[in-house]
Parts: structure tokens; sequence; C-alpha cells
């Protein structure tokens, strides 16, 4: 019966915890961050998946119990406000 009870709070105590997925630039400035994972988590190479995203860039996997853990994406190229205004100009 205490096996049952502990392992009912071990699933019931991880269950609020959230993990969270960022990626690092060489420079450690965060560039990426989801509770979605970035690339495939069952590859054969992790880092190489992640390399892909951000050349020389590193994967931190952490666990926030407030569950906190803002979406960032700087891995897409941003329009600039010339680009902006150059297709405004075609329309």
């Amino acid at each position: 019966m205490k096996t049952i009870f502990a392992l009912l709070a071990l699933s019931v105590s991880t269950a609020a915890f959230s993990e969270c997925y960022s990626i690092y630039a060489p420079s450690n400035e965060l560039v990426w961050q989801s509770t979605v994972p970035p690339v495939p988590m069952n590859t054969a190479s992790l880092n190489a998946e992640v390399q892909k995203k951000v050349p020389k860039g590193h994967l931190v996997i952490s666990t926030d119990p407030r569950g906190l853990c803002p979406v960032v994406d700087l891995t897409q190229p941003r329009k600039t406000m010339r680009d902006k205004a150059e297709e405004m100009k075609y329309d």
C-alpha cells in the first residue's frame, strides 16, 4: 500500500512541472525557447539537429515548477522597416 501511495505522489508531483526547451547561440544569447521540442527528440544525434537550427548553438532542457517558458524564436529572418517599405511600394 505504501508503494502505491509513493507512486501516486510521485506522478502528481511531476505533473506540475513543465519542460522548457531553450537554444542558446555561441554568445549565450537565448535565440529559441518553447515548451515544444525544437527538434525530434528521438533522433540519433540530437546535437546535430540543434546545429541545423542554430549553428554552434546548444540546447538546454529545464523544468520549472511554475510552468514559465515564454516563447522566443529569433532563428527566422526578421523583416526590417526597409523590407516592409519595399513590400508596400510594390503593392
